[in-house]
């Protein structure tokens, strides 16, 4: 019989998660000491390590969440039954949106995906092979019936024009640089699909 866990036990390793987030988004991965992540997430040092090895896993943990929060934003908004011009228009303008207001979001994404965990986690889910994940509405971009309308590129050069011209912007937003509304969303998109459409 599988034991229940009581609701103080449940939310202990989302409470260290939602903690860990705003540290590392704040002070990067290797200021951010276990144990000012045990004081902000109101637990021991010990329980920390109950629910993850070290603090690695925590890491990779955060990123798990933020992946599958965003994939589940994707998978809800995104219509699959438009055109793949369209398609990806909506994809990135659900992207820059969600990341312009989820702001530790964002920075720990960027962190991450330029730190060794990061690479490697790239590496495997987009590099390792042509054929993508079918359940991932990221990777399935560029990949399948859709590469017959797009250039004839290697998948880390689709991957820049896409996510490069993102994390730009919205990193300018954030320093107030630029105002993000619907025209320069759109406008965005569509920048980032005529660069990659055959």
């Amino acid at each position: 019989m599988k034991k229940q866990l009581s609701n103080t036990q449940k939310t202990k390793p989302e409470l260290i998660l939602n903690a860990a987030l705003g540290q590392f988004a704040e002070n990067g991965f290797h200021s951010s000491p276990v144990s000012q992540l045990a004081v902000l997430a109101g637990v021991g040092v010990g329980t920390i390590y109950r629910y993850f090895k070290d603090k690695e896993e925590l890491i990779h943990a955060v990123f798990e969440k933020i992946d599958e929060t965003l994939k589940k934003e994707l998978a809800e908004s995104l219509d699959t039954s438009l055109s793949d011009r369209s398609q990806y228009i909506q994809f990135i303008s659900i992207l820059i949106r969600y990341m312009n207001t989820h702001t530790k979001e964002f920075i720990f994404m960027e962190q991450y995906y330029s730190s060794p965990y990061g690479i490697e986690t790239k590496h495997a889910r987009f590099l390792s092979s042509d054929s993508g994940d079918q359940s991932d509405p990221i990777a399935n971009l560029f990949v399948g019936t859709k590469k017959a309308v797009l250039k004839n590129l290697p998948l880390p050069i689709f991957l820049a024009m896409t996510f490069g011209p993102v994390i730009f912007l919205v990193r300018d937003s954030l320093s107030g640089l630029v105002t993000l509304d619907d025209a320069v969303i759109r406008q965005t998109a569509e920048a980032c699909w005529n660069a990659i459409k055959a």
